[in-house]
């Protein structure tokens, strides 16, 4: 997330344009801003958000809202600089790659966090192991696309 913070203070600094400049003459910054794209790309706020509404005291949760909200802001940066509509606009492949591995872990997440949330209320080792099961899964479906 400090990256995209760093690339909203120089552009509101008025170098938007030397960034932009750099990104289309220099392959080393124009392969770190689609490297951000693709880690902002395999991001999903709402499974956080799913996360902290399920698993984290209400007292704590401005941290994750905030966390969430500076995201977005370092999105909206990247595709910005990139002059994109979408994340991985040129990469279509790999959004179509993520979008089909969403399609399974994303349930997984899902059932991980309320089964966080029933075993810190009742533990019980069928919770546990039905725990482990999920963590494998998602680990399963982030094998190859992160």
């Amino acid at each position: 997330l400090g990256a995209g913070f760093a690339l909203r203070a120089a552009m509101e600094r008025g170098q938007g344009e030397l960034l932009r400049d750099m990104a289309a003459v220099w392959p080393f910054f124009a392969t770190r801003l689609a490297m951000l794209e693709m880690v902002f790309a395999k991001t999903d706020a709402g499974i956080s958000a799913y996360y902290d509404e399920l698993l984290v005291p209400a007292e704590l949760r401005p941290i994750g809202e905030a966390l969430r909200e500076q995201l977005a802001r370092d999105m909206a940066t990247v595709l910005e600089l990139g002059g994109s509509g979408q994340l991985l606009e040129n990469e279509p492949w790999i959004r179509e790659s993520l979008r089909l591995r969403n399609i399974y872990t994303e349930p997984l997440n899902m059932l991980q966090a309320e089964l966080l949330r029933r075993n810190r209320q009742a533990p019980e080792p069928v919770l546990e192991r039905a725990i482990m099961v999920t963590i494998a899964g998602v680990a399963a479906g982030m094998r190859n696309t992160g």
